[in-house]
Formats: C-alpha cells, sequence, structure tokens
C-alpha cells in the first residue's frame, strides 16, 4: 500500500452529486450522471467539450449498450437515448415504488442491465432492490436492501460484486450468465474506517476499487486475498463512483459529491493508476 497516486481535478461546475462515470472506448470520451440536477454529461477530456442529455428526474446511471445507445435509468423510468440525436424512446418502467429512485446500474457481460434503487426523498430501510433489464422483461434479483450501489462482474462473468451501502461490506454471487441468477452469497470486503462503500469497479487484473463516500478516498482490494493493495487520499469527502477510462485504460475517474467547506467537492477526477 506504498504506492501513492495524485488524483486530478478534470471537470468542475458546482454539482451537488456526481456519479456512475461511464468510460467510452469507442468515442474515447466519458459519460456520467449529476444525480440531482437531472442531467446526462458527455465529456471529451482531449477538447474540454462537453455535452448535456436532460433526464426526467433524477437520473441514477446511463450506461451504454452494444448499439452505442445510452440506457438511462430515471425516475420516470428506463430510456434508451441517442448520443448523437439526443431522441429519447422510453422502454419500461421497473420500479413500481413512487418511493424509491433508480442508483448504481450498468450493463452485465450479456448486454443485460442491472439497475438497483433507493429512496427518493430519504433512505428507506429493506425496500431497495436490483432489477435485471432485458428487453421488456424485468426481473428482480436481490431485495430487502437499504441503497443498492456498486455493482461489477470478474472478467469471464461469473463472479458478480455488489454493495449495499449501509452494510459498509462488498458482496460477490456466483454470476449465472444464462440466466442472471445469483447464488453463493460471501462477503469480500468489509469497510471499518469510518466511510461507506459507494460505487465500485473492477480492474484488469480483477482487483475492485471502491470509492468511500464520507471516508476522503478510493481504495483497491485484492478479493481473493481481502487485502487492500491501494489507498488514494482524495482532496474531497464524498467519493461516490469510479471506472476505468482512457485508451489504455489506465486512468481511473472519480465522481465526487458536494460537502460544506470543500471547494472541490462535486467535482470529477481522475488519476493514473498504471
Amino acid at each position: 500500500m506504498s504506492q501513492e497516486l495524485k488524483p486530478k481535478l478534470v471537470y468542475y461546475a458546482g454539482n451537488k452529486l456526481l456519479e456512475g462515470p461511464v468510460w467510452d472506448d469507442k468515442a474515447n470520451v466519458l459519460y456520467f450522471v449529476s444525480i440531482a440536477d437531472n442531467i446526462i454529461y458527455r465529456f471529451d477530456e482531449e477538447t474540454t467539450e462537453i455535452e448535456s442529455y436532460p433526464t426526467n428526474g433524477p437520473v441514477g446511471a446511463a450506461v451504454l449498450n452494444e448499439d452505442g445507445q445510452l440506457i438511462s435509468a430515471e425516475k420516470e423510468g428506463i430510456y434508451s437515448i441517442n448520443p448523437e440525436t439526443k431522441e429519447r424512446t422510453f422502454l419500461l418502467q421497473a420500479n413500481k415504488d413512487e418511493r424509491m429512485r433508480y442508483n448504481d446500474g450498468k450493463m452485465d457481460p450479456k448486454g443485460r442491465f442491472l439497475i438497483g434503487t433507493m429512496g427518493y426523498e430519504e433512505v428507506i430501510e429493506g425496500a431497495a432492490k436490483l432489477f435485471v433489464v432485458e428487453d421488456d422483461d424485468v426481473k428482480e434479483i436481490l431485495s430487502d436492501m437499504s441503497i443498492a450501489n456498486g455493482l461489477g462482474w470478474s472478467k469471464d462473468g461469473q463472479t458478480f460484486y455488489h454493495i449495499d451501502t449501509p452494510t459498509n461490506k462488498v458482496r460477490a454471487f456466483d454470476y449465472n450468465l444464462d440466466t442472471a441468477e445469483l447464488s453463493n452469497e460471501r462477503v469480500v470486503v468489509e469497510i471499518t474506517d469510518g466511510g461507506s462503500p459507494d460505487g465500485m469497479c473492477v480492474d484488469v487484473d480483477e482487483n475492485i476499487w471502491v470509492a468511500e463516500y464520507g471516508g476522503k478516498r478510493i481504495c483497491k482490494w485484492d478479493t481473493k486475498t481481502v487485502e487492500q493493495l491501494v489507498d488514494i487520499p482524495m482532496p474531497v469527502s464524498n467519493i461516490t463512483s469510479c471506472c476505468l477510462g482512457g485508451p489504455d485504460k489506465n486512468y481511473l475517474y472519480i465522481t465526487t459529491a458536494q460537502e460544506d467547506g470543500e471547494p472541490l467537492s462535486g467535482g470529477l477526477f481522475k488519476v493514473k493508476i498504471r
């Protein structure tokens, strides 16, 4: 854990809650969401150009499907958005509970959209769920959570990682690639230093990076030995999520949320990790 990595601020607009960074390999741009502002951003770091996509209410996640379309999980439902024309198509509404909004989500290795929920106005213990969306079919695969948050898969797609934030744990499951069913639940990481696990990503070496909300850091973990490998101190407290990016996936892009008295909070950062 002696490796010292320096985060750099790459975008700041005073947003309250940035989340869900997603790297577009084809266009070399980064998508991320501003939940409270009802906006998806597309950021080209090379040109500093930023494109905005308004959403219908708070947007928990926006991910790219295999056709290059954005799949956006908004309070009013899940939409497909053409990144170039901004044309929007309503797909379906997986969440039927008005008290909840969508939170973190990602595409699985088979192109299904996994999306979680959390309380809209406040955290509702036991009410959060994790859904699998495939075409017009919706299936609930996890329930009885409070904040369905970070998720990711091993390289072979057969291990699924998931965070229910208030538990302070990252769980792993065996993942059935044919059916998206989960089994063999176990805990692979437990955060005990005061921060709460929020978003996460799996890197090329199959280690996981976990953003710590309130913890002022992001850490890399070896899921086999449960050893913390790298600790990156951040200049703000509320670290919300992360993803690998850059042409060689050698950068970690990191979203944050505002905190009083922290001028850079709510900004987007990056750090070179290899």
